[in-house]
């Protein structure tokens, strides 16, 4: 094997582990055995490609996002998860309920990390693809992000709602009607399962768009009164602080 395809491969093994893990030059010049000089060509070459990203002057470097594009998919998004991972366990632990992360690839709906009140937050690197958007908070919130080009091509491909998924939707013009509804609201409360109710907003990058939506799944038996109105709260206000982080981040 050539060797520095070996160690450019078995640095990118290395972050993969821990995607969110920021590296110095010096440690990764460890995993390979070679001085630091040399491992700094490597992964410049490797940050060239976006295999690697560098998060700044002396701020060290993680997982690029490219190399999501070798398993096709680019729905992975570090950036969220690292703004997202304190307030989403923060979330889970104070309400006892779950809290999720999801953004909108295509037709699909991928949940990109979730914290559970009794585990850690779960991120999901291979990605949980869930195909029925319309039947979610965060799916309807995610498409009512798109312009109206893109949510006829999502139409195109992916059909209007099952009957009994989206009761008041039966055509394209109704489908625009309530997403429209969902924009002007920056919202969604779905209480019509019969056993669970979902909450979802936003979450707005620095240009103003709708980059990805966050929700609760909770019991309707336990929706009800105070715990409903601070779950809702809850879940906004986590919106907002992430949505402040990406704003922030992109500033420096």
């Amino acid at each position: 094997m050539i060797q520095v395809i070996e160690r450019a491969f078995s640095i990118l093994a290395k972050l993969a582990d821990d995607p969110l893990r920021v590296w110095t030059i010096s440690e990764m010049a460890e995993i390979i055995d070679v001085q630091p000089a040399t491992c700094f060509h490597i992964v410049n070459s490797m940050v060239d490609l976006g295999y690697i990203e560098r998060l700044g002057m002396r701020k060290g470097y993680r997982l690029g996002p490219a190399v999501n594009r070798l398993c096709h998919s680019s729905a992975y998004r570090p950036d969220l998860v690292e703004a997202a991972d304190t307030l989403l366990r923060a979330f889970a632990d104070k309400y006892k309920e779950p809290i999720l992360i999801a953004v909108l690839q295509g037709v699909k709906r991928y949940v990109i990390c979730q914290a559970d009140p009794e585990a850690k937050l779960q991120v999901n690197y291979n990605l949980t693809i869930i195909e029925d958007t319309y039947n979610t908070a965060t799916g309807r919130l995610l498409l009512a992000g798109k312009s109206d080009e893109i949510i006829n091509e999502f139409v195109d491909k992916a059909g209007l709602p099952s009957r009994g998924a989206w009761g008041e939707v039966d055509s394209r013009e109704r489908l625009f009607e309530e997403l429209r509804k969902i924009r002007e609201r920056k919202a969604v409360i779905l209480e019509s399962d019969t056993y669970l109710a979902q909450i979802g907003f936003p979450i707005i990058d620095a240009d103003g768009n709708t980059t990805a939506a966050i929700g609760s799944f909770v019991p309707k038996y336990r929706f009800e009164g105070a715990h409903k109105d601070e779950i809702i709260a809850g879940v906004l206000n986590a919106a907002q602080a992430i949505s402040r982080k990406l704003a922030e981040k992109k500033k420096e």
